[in-house]
């Protein structure tokens, strides 16, 4: 599958996040742009802050214009519309890697059990035994680097405060 900007990824090449990285500079470009695809296409399974652009945009992104509290920088950023925040281009470069270095995860915590028990009651999976072998699909620090930009209950920018009286 060709990488086409903003069709099926959210970056062009992922080289200016991921330069002198040992796994990501001995990837093929294919292997590269198959890995920027697959990120972007768990990312784009997001509640995001904001609205897509346009009804008819393939990704979530680019979305209408708004604003999130970054806690790094401490203040509320405004994303102009049209645009790709630098938390979203970094986390999809860094989601790449991920995949390239685990090709497991894109599999995520699917479960084979080899044996199953009904009395007394046992299951038996030795590829879940092991907590090496499990990668999650999206790592933690990942997941907070997006976290600003999701949407949820209590986005300021989204005017989602309440207050019981």
């Amino acid at each position: 599958m060709a990488l086409v900007y903003l069709t099926n990824s959210y970056l062009e090449s992922a080289d200016g996040y991921l330069a002198d990285n040992p796994v990501w500079e001995a990837a093929s470009s294919d292997e590269q742009e198959q890995a920027l695809v697959d990120a972007t296409r768990v990312l784009d399974q997001n509640q995001w802050l904001g609205a897509a652009v346009s009804p008819s945009q393939a990704l979530a992104w680019p979305r209408t214009k708004f604003s999130f509290f970054d806690p790094v920088l401490g203040l509320e950023v405004l994303v102009n519309e049209g645009t790709i925040p630098t938390r979203l281009e970094k986390a999809t470069a860094f989601l790449a890697l991920h995949f390239l270095t685990y090709p497991q995860a894109t599999k995520g915590y699917e479960a084979s059990f080899d044996e199953i028990s009904v009395g007394p009651i046992s299951i038996k999976n030795t590829d879940a035994s092991s907590s090496s072998s499990k990668v999650p699909t999206v790592p933690t620090s990942i997941s907070n680097l997006i976290a600003p930009l999701l949407y949820n209950a209590f986005s300021s920018s989204q005017g989602a405060w309440w207050r019981a009286n």
